[in-house]
């Protein structure tokens, strides 16, 4: 259990890139209210903190989707993995004071003790090697996928046992929203007792 004062930390990680993690987290700050963002992008010379409000509003970028979503601030983490626990130490400083964060990206779990780790994968299983660990600490593993069908089209032996899965068509926003959002409420809320 967290201190009930300190924020609720929602990650949002993925099997690949371009694998839904953006749209997730507008989900989730649409229905969360007082929760900021921070999203992590990776490079491979420098580490720089972003929360210029020029910059983060820029149309296209996903900085954007998660303001328009209700994000009550958002930082942006572009960097090394060497330099991202110290980032992250900046990045929830400027977002002190609010009800929670939701997280976008794989390697800030290492850094982070996430109230709720979610992993979002697509209907054919595929996960790059560098997110097979992180799935396996996922509570919550959302099927990126319009079929009805509640069953998965690949083992679920990678995820913990007690992982709840999802089917969500991320891109039109439709399937076990509602669900979805109902479960990480409960967990929150049961996290912050």
């Amino acid at each position: 259990m967290s201190d009930s004062n300190s924020p609720s930390i929602i990650s949002v990680t993925g099997s690949h890139s371009n694998v839904g993690k953006t749209t997730l987290c507008s989900i989730l700050l649409n229905e969360l209210k007082g929760f900021g963002a921070v999203k992590f992008t990776k490079t491979e010379m420098y580490t720089s903190i972003i929360d210029d409000l020029e910059i983060l509003n820029q149309k296209g970028k996903d900085t954007a989707v998660m303001f328009e979503a209700g994000a009550e601030k958002v930082v942006w983490i572009k960097g090394t993995r060497d330099g991202l626990k110290d980032a992250l130490d900046i990045a929830f400083s400027k977002l002190y004071g609010l009800k929670g964060v939701v997280v976008e990206g794989n390697s800030p779990v290492d850094f982070l003790n996430p109230s709720l780790l979610i992993f979002i994968i697509n209907p054919d299983g595929e996960i790059k090697p560098s997110a097979a660990e992180v799935c396996k600490r996922a509570e919550i593993v959302i099927i990126n996928s319009d079929k009805e069908s509640k069953e998965p089209d690949f083992s679920t032996a990678i995820f913990p046992e007690h992982a709840v899965f999802f089917r969500i068509n991320l891109k039109n926003k439709e399937g076990e929203v509602g669900e979805f959002l109902s479960h990480v409420k409960r967990k929150i809320i049961r996290d912050k007792d």
